[in-house]
């Protein structure tokens, strides 16, 4: 392998770590509440759609409305463990961005009164990706629930 060749691989590995990294960070993020970190995640302008059933769905325009929905739905729960896994990551180097698709498998646990009340979300995050001055960066994100179950009424953002 030519040491052009080498450079690229180690670039290639490097950005699919580093978005790997970003993933992980994300579950911890969320699962600790440490809402202002979710900028070494996003871009300010970071879309996303959480969520496959339009009854269930939520639509954020930018990177504030990302975290008030993550608020608003977990700050009312008691604890909850986002498992991120199975990367599938596909890097180009040259436009400088990336996709990637993720499973993730959510257990969320209900407060006070639903301390005993689960709800658990099986799913896949479908994300694009852009190198920044800061490292990669979120800058769409799609939440494709595959499976759903518990109660999610009493858990979800129930303060």
């Amino acid at each position: 392998m030519g040491e052009k060749n080498d450079e690229s691989l180690m670039q290639r590995l490097h950005a699919e770590s580093e978005i790997r990294r970003r993933l992980i960070d994300y579950a911890t993020i969320v699962d600790t509440r440490a809402w202002p970190k979710l900028d070494d995640v996003f871009v300010p302008t970071a879309t996303a759609i959480y969520g496959s059933d339009p009854a269930f769905q939520f639509t954020c325009e930018d990177l504030d409305k990302i975290r008030q929905m993550c608020q608003s739905n977990l700050d009312g729960c008691g604890p909850t463990q986002h498992l991120i896994t199975n990367f599938q990551i596909d890097v180009n180097l040259q436009t400088e961005t990336a996709s990637s698709v993720c499973s993730v498998q959510a257990g969320h646990f209900g407060r006070d009164q639903y301390s005993q009340s689960r709800y658990e979300m099986w799913g896949e995050y479908r994300d694009r990706w852009l190198l920044t001055t800061t490292g990669w960066r979120i800058i769409q994100r799609q939440l494709h629930v595959v499976h759903e179950f518990g109660d999610r009424e009493h858990v979800l953002g129930s303060q």
